[in-house]
């Protein structure tokens, strides 16, 4: 009941957001967009949106992570006792993204897992994604480094043997792990594949990953670096900890993916040249991160190149509940030069909180002839 509680007030905030913003006439309107037929002009053009739902470090709090999820309209209490799973995808086609660190600091690790697991299925089923990077505990865990694993936790599964054993090579959650997740995910803001975009036109994309990606990393691909934390991560579940290699080594230092943090501690000049270099190299329109916390909200910088939304939602931390939302729309309108039609790109990067008036972070258009 509680958990119903809170889902119901989150969303009834999520509500506001979507007034204030006027992206949309109700919270809970996913029928319209990149995946269904909206009202076209006279060419037959139709406007193509999509939300991008990024929540970051959970750190073992179900009660908090459904919070967010419901806050983002993306998950309510399922109605049915007969159904197999407590909580129903009601994100339409939006598409959500996990920057890791779903594990350790609190007790929920199980509930966690299933719940992506569950939501990751569902979405596939309405034209949603349910995307999810692997964090530094992810691996940690796998690694046997149980340093910041609860009693609660250990509890759960029964005790440290049947939790060992669902974090190995044939484990359930280490499956999960193989199979769901990747350290980066580079995300379209619309399916590139959509039947209504205009000829010659590539949606922007974003990159999410939880520690961050140097300039030298960006080099390197996202193949590579995802192709190395899979060999990582296979090898640290099937407790081979002495057998890697040294661009395994690479990955999982201070300067790797999973746990660089100069995005956030660098010097805003520093920062934002790495970040112009790697975002560029990507081929993204931002780099979107966790890791490390910020409290009262999330941190933007280099004009909302580098977004940092780790803010600590775990009891364990006692942050902000928050929510990255990414608004895309592109409108087709009226107006032709030199054989190309007019359309406009909007985007609107808005924090949602529990408790709190949502806050726009940045809202743009960009006037487009294709």
């Amino acid at each position: 009941m509680r958990l119903i509680i809170q889902g119901l007030l989150a969303t009834c905030l999520y509500t506001s957001y979507r007034y204030y913003t006027g992206t949309a006439t109700t919270a809970l309107d996913h029928t319209t967009g990149s995946l269904t037929t909206s009202t076209a002009l006279s060419d037959g053009r139709v406007p193509i949106s999509r939300r991008t739902v990024a929540v970051a470090d959970l750190h073992g709090d179900l009660p908090h992570a459904i919070n967010v999820l419901s806050m983002a309209s993306l998950v309510s209490p399922t109605q049915s006792s007969s159904a197999s799973h407590p909580y129903t995808w009601i994100g339409g086609h939006d598409q959500l993204v996990s920057t890791g660190d779903i594990v350790d600091r609190g007790d929920d690790t199980i509930a966690l897992y299933r719940l992506f697991q569950s939501l990751r299925n569902q979405s596939a089923l309405v034209g949603g994604e349910v995307k999810q990077c692997l964090g530094n505990h992810e691996v940690m865990n796998a690694l046997g480094d149980w340093r910041y694993v609860t009693r609660g936790d250990v509890d759960s599964f029964g005790g440290p043997q049947a939790r060992r054993k669902a974090m190995s090579v044939d484990g359930w959650i280490g499956q999960d792990w193989l199979k769901g997740y990747n350290v980066t995910q580079t995300v379209s803001l619309l399916p590139a594949n959509h039947p209504r975009l205009p000829s010659g036109y590539t949606p922007p994309k974003v990159s999410f990953v939880h520690g961050g990606i140097t300039p030298e990393y960006a080099e390197r691909g996202v193949d590579y670096i995802n192709k190395i934390g899979h060999g990582f991560l296979l090898k640290a579940l099937s407790a081979l900890n002495s057998n890697h290699t040294t661009e395994e080594e690479a990955l999982w230092s201070s300067d790797g993916p999973l746990w660089y943090r100069g995005y956030a501690t660098d010097s805003n000049n520093m920062a934002c040249q790495n970040a112009e270099k790697a975002s560029k190299t990507l081929g993204v329109r931002h780099l979107v991160m966790g890791h490390t916390p910020h409290m009262d909200g999330f941190v933007t910088r280099c004009d909302n190149k580098v977004l940092l939304i780790d803010t600590g939602i775990s009891r364990a931390y006692g942050g902000e509940q928050s929510a990255l939302v990414i608004d895309f729309d592109l409108v087709p309108t009226k107006g032709e030069r030199d054989g190309r039609k007019r359309w406009v790109e909007k985007e609107t990067l808005t924090a949602l909180y529990r408790g709190r008036r949502a806050k726009v972070l940045a809202s743009t258009e960009t006037e487009l002839w294709l």
